[in-house]
């Protein structure tokens, strides 16, 4: 079991609101809408950048790590700022070139360059049992 699936961070808004182990995109946006649900003052941006970044960093891991082995959210700054971690069970980190936004013929390629165009800050933390956690920050 992961660290985000144990870690009381996990649960949304660190209240008493918990979600189920989030797997697929939907699951995850579902997650963030929650988090964010307690927060009036959460800017329409933060919402769609939110739902953007995240649907991209759970495909990537789907598609590209077999899947999300944890995922967590939080929300601090009175809702002007989201967290959020995804894990997987691939050390390999997310490729890809902002040149790939700018190709409108290119199939693939853009998640990773759009979640670094929306975040304010990220990292990437090799898991203990092998595999990475994506950390990425978002603010209003």
């Amino acid at each position: 079991m992961s660290r985000a699936e144990t870690d009381p961070t996990r649960w949304c808004d660190q209240t008493a609101h918990p979600f189920p182990p989030v797997r697929t995109a939907a699951q995850a946006r579902a997650a963030v809408a929650v988090a964010l649900a307690g927060h009036p003052g959460a800017c329409a941006r933060l919402r769609g950048d939110a739902r953007l970044a995240v649907t991209e960093l759970v495909t990537n891991a789907i598609r590209h790590a077999g899947g999300v082995t944890g995922f967590a959210v939080r929300t601090s700054g009175g809702g002007r700022v989201l967290t959020i971690d995804v894990e997987d069970a691939t050390d390999a980190h997310p490729r890809g070139d902002a040149a790939n936004l700018q190709d409108p013929t290119r199939l693939g390629g853009r998640g990773w360059p759009l979640v670094l165009l929306l975040a304010a800050s990220w990292e990437i933390h090799p898991l203990p049992g092998g595999g990475k956690r994506i950390r990425v920050t978002l603010t209003t």
